[in-house]
């Protein structure tokens, strides 16, 4: 079926309106491969020229987001902070028309599953214009269809938007003025479980013992321990407000960035050590990781480059075999290891 068909068929009220876009298919496919460690992400990230930035819009909307805060509990630093992460402060809004990326991304992304979850982003933006009468032709977003200044996909507008003023509906997109995309965001943080006067991350000393396999973030987990680099790294504790963040952007490197440039807003930036040489491998090596893991006999349960619980199990139980610490993190060190032992 062409794409042309796609939409005839499937979607008849974007028809005449909608192109196909191949760069957008590539980016999809690539973007796995490409994985920071979570020390250059930070770095990346949380830029002495962000943190200024970030105080200064954190005083110009001072009003505002204490009266955000009194209704959703989130604390203004946070706002500004994913502010910042999200869109550069609503400077980079993004260049892609949103039902092209949808549309492309629901035709062509790579497995059924991912195709079903851009069908239903596409059929919100379609109620989106159908149903609450916004105007989509121009509304423009990220590559994956997210838009607004804090970066929303059509769905979870759908859902969480939320007006600051009680005009509807809710304008996230408006260049110069954040508030109904800062209202938005406390609403859906508000939802998934935020605390108010709760923490993000907290900087723990090493537990002397710990289950790695259980450690770190997922959509399941509200509280917990998390060791992004491994036993030898350094160790936190998350709690709920933790929890929340991850459902707004299922990353761990996500989640410390808002909490560490959040912090930096109203005191002095975190300092925290890394170990060198533990970076996470990326999705190519992840795949060769998998094949000799299963090759020796630690079932990972598929080779998709993606890891996984599976994947950290059996790494687990091949590190527990050859007596080294039982952490699930998966650097070079260790896959250099995997690939010195011998064929079974």
């Amino acid at each position: 079926m062409s794409f042309k068909d796609f939409i005839k068929n499937e979607f008849p009220s974007f028809n005449d309106e909608v192109n196909f876009k191949e760069d957008v298919l590539i980016k999809d496919k690539n973007q796995s491969e490409f994985t920071l460690s979570l020390p250059i992400y930070l770095n990346k990230t949380i830029t002495k020229e962000r943190i200024k930035t970030g105080k200064e819009n954190l005083k110009a909307w001072e009003t505002q987001l204490a009266k955000i805060h009194k209704v959703w509990g989130v604390p203004p630093e946070v706002i500004i902070a994913i502010w910042g992460i999200e869109t550069n402060f609503g400077e980079k809004l993004g260049t892609y028309r949103v039902v092209d990326t949808l549309a492309t991304l629901a035709f062509g992304a790579e497995g059924e599953q991912r195709k079903a979850l851009f069908k239903s982003e596409l059929s919100a933006l379609e109620e989106i214009k159908n149903k609450k009468g916004i105007e989509i032709d121009n509304l423009f977003g990220s590559w994956a269809g997210a838009f607004g200044h804090m970066q929303f996909m059509p769905t979870t507008f759908l859902k969480f938007s939320y007006p600051f003023e009680h005009k509807k509906p809710p304008n996230i997109w408006k260049k110069n003025n954040p508030l109904d995309s800062f209202a938005s965001a406390a609403h859906y943080l508000n939802a998934m479980g935020w605390v108010r006067d709760g923490f993000i991350l907290r900087k723990i000393s090493k537990p002397s013992e710990m289950d790695y396999l259980e450690a770190g973030l997922s959509l399941g987990t509200q509280n917990g321990l998390i060791a992004p680099l491994g036993h030898s790294g350094p160790h936190f504790e998350f709690d709920m407000n933790a929890s929340a963040i991850f459902h707004y952007n299922r990353s761990e490197l996500y989640v410390f960035g808002v909490w560490i440039l959040s912090s930096a807003l109203i005191r002095a930036p975190k300092e925290i050590l890394w170990p060198k040489n533990r970076e996470r491998i990326g999705a190519s090596e992840v795949r060769v990781m998998q094949k000799q893991l299963t090759l020796l006999g630690y079932n990972t349960f598929g080779i998709d480059g993606k890891f996984g619980f599976n994947s950290k199990k059996a790494l687990i139980d091949f590190q527990k075999d050859v007596k080294q610490t039982p952490d699930g993190h998966p650097d070079r060190s260790i896959l250099k290891k995997l690939l010195s032992q011998p064929s079974p």
